[in-house]
């Protein structure tokens, strides 16, 4: 069948479009119009690689990976390597999710008007219907998203102030499920502190200086398990929007990596 290349670019650029937008919710990241826009332009321009002799599967994998890379860092901006990799990432699995369902559509039913080659999907139909399905798809999504958004519980913010021997120092905390840290003997509350906050506040916290006051915390994460230092101090308090919260000698566990957005991690059942 003939492939029109104006309906080729406008289909992706207006998928592309949406699937940026996805990756951008997902991650967590804001774009402005012109950049996603151009962003869409560039991959729905890549997407003419269809009109060429397929590729072996090596050579376009490393088409797809280098250029969605290159959308990422014009549609979001380039802030380090970790943060687009992170983002690039999640553009992959969106985007593989997409065709993969294309893919299967295709390998299925073979509907008429639809051509799969180098990994692009082409339909040979009105871009009318494609930007009004589109746009009703657009609906349906952001009031899914927000239902879902409504019923899940955010991390709450809320202040945690410490006193450790002579010194006292606030700190800027959320309430955040993923800690249900305790101390394993006392069950005293365990308020994860980022560590470059604690040193500023408290000094130099190490076991052998405050051994006496040294409590070791085991902590799961994503990649196992491991230990963190914890220092029994005097006295805490949690202030929310709604209430205040005195703490009888917490433990305060200091973070091995920095913490985004924030200095404390509180438990949340320390807060009821």
């Amino acid at each position: 069948m003939t492939i029109y290349a104006d309906v080729l670019i406008i289909t992706n650029f207006i998928v592309d479009y949406f699937l940026l937008s996805v990756t951008g919710k997902a991650a967590k990241q804001s774009s402005s119009l012109p950049r996603s826009l151009v962003a869409s332009l560039f991959a729905a321009l890549g997407s003419l690689v269809i009109l060429f002799p397929e590729q072996n599967i090596f050579i376009r994998l490393l088409f797809r990976l280098s250029f969605g890379y290159i959308i990422c860092i014009i549609c979001f901006g380039y802030k380090s390597f970790r943060r687009i990799t992170l983002i690039s990432l999640i553009f992959f699995a969106v985007t593989t999710c997409f065709a993969g369902a294309m893919l299967a559509l295709w390998y299925i039913s073979k509907p008429y008007g639809m051509v799969v080659n180098n990994s692009v999907v082409y339909f040979d139909i009105s871009p009318v219907f494609l930007i009004v399905f589109s746009v009703v798809g657009f609906i349906i999504f952001s009031l899914l998203s927000h239902f879902f958004s409504k019923r899940s519980k955010t991390a709450e913010k809320c202040f945690v102030t410490l006193s450790f021997l002579n010194k006292k120092a606030s700190f800027d905390g959320i309430i955040d499920s993923g800690n249900s840290l305790s101390d394993g003997f006392t069950q005293r509350a365990v308020i994860i502190l980022d560590n470059k906050n604690a040193k500023h506040s408290f000094g130099e916290l190490s076991p052998l200086i405050y051994s006496d006051r040294y409590r070791a915390i085991p902590c799961g994460t994503v990649a196992g398990t491991t230990i963190l230092d914890g220092f029994r101090c005097d006295s805490g308090v949690i202030t929310t929007e709604k209430k205040v919260f005195n703490l009888e000698k917490p433990i305060m566990a200091i973070s091995k990596v920095p913490l985004c957005d924030c200095a404390a991690i509180v438990n949340p059942l320390d807060c009821t």
